[in-house]
């Protein structure tokens, strides 16, 4: 029981699945919620094809400019009602994992920030995976310390980001032939998981395994 209620209070094994709606994640800026979609999601997905989708026209992009957020789940917002927010540190959070999709003519990487409910300090990462137009691709980024996945801890470290996370960002690299362009890119996302660490998910294990034997 102590093993069940610990993990019950840790954003460790979070999920996001937007079964019945958009849970309050947000699009660019901020302005309203994902549009949310009952099917057409990952083939096979737990969630039985519901995702959540966000529009965003790249006409104000510009060369050699930061990577555009497009989706947004903050602590301010209600966004899952706050179960990713916490200290990632203590509760053993070893990365994230996500399904995505674009209808951009070029592929893309998939950037993020996560920092605290102030929004500042932050750390940007980008996901090494490049994205397929028109195609569900499985995204993961790490988030231990020493992840080659991040760019920059603005000024701060990563201790004091990840010891406080409230909000997270997702963006998308511009491809050079598409910055400044007047178009409208839709970006979907399904599936969103915390991945705990492997002594973490032993234990949910070990919490699982007691349960069966009651029975």
């Amino acid at each position: 029981m102590l093993v069940a209620n610990t993990a019950h209070a840790s954003v460790v094994g979070f999920t996001e699945r937007f079964v019945s709606n958009s849970a309050s994640w947000r699009n660019s800026n901020g302005a309203a919620d994902l549009a949310w979609f009952a099917t057409g999601g990952p083939t096979g997905g737990p969630a039985g094809g519901s995702y959540a989708s966000s529009t965003f026209n790249l006409s104000v992009t510009t060369a050699g400019g930061f990577p555009p957020t497009v989706i947004r789940a903050q602590q301010g917002y209600g966004s899952s009602g706050g179960a990713f927010a916490g200290n990632w540190i203590a509760d053993g959070v070893t990365g994230i994992t996500f399904k995505f999709r674009h209808d951009l003519s070029e592929a893309v990487n998939v950037t993020g920030r996560f920092a605290s409910a102030n929004n500042f300090p932050g750390a940007a990462v980008v996901a090494f995976t490049p994205v397929q137009p028109n195609t569900w691709t499985t995204i993961f980024i790490d988030m231990t310390a020493t992840s080659p996945n991040f760019v920059s801890f603005e000024g701060s470290s990563y201790a004091a980001v990840f010891s406080n996370i409230g909000n997270m960002q997702f963006g998308f690299t511009v491809p050079t032939a598409l910055v400044g362009q007047n178009i409208d890119g839709h970006f979907d996302i399904a599936d969103f998981a915390i991945v705990p660490a492997p002594g973490a998910m032993a234990l949910l294990g070990v919490a699982g395994l007691a349960s069966r034997r009651r029975r």
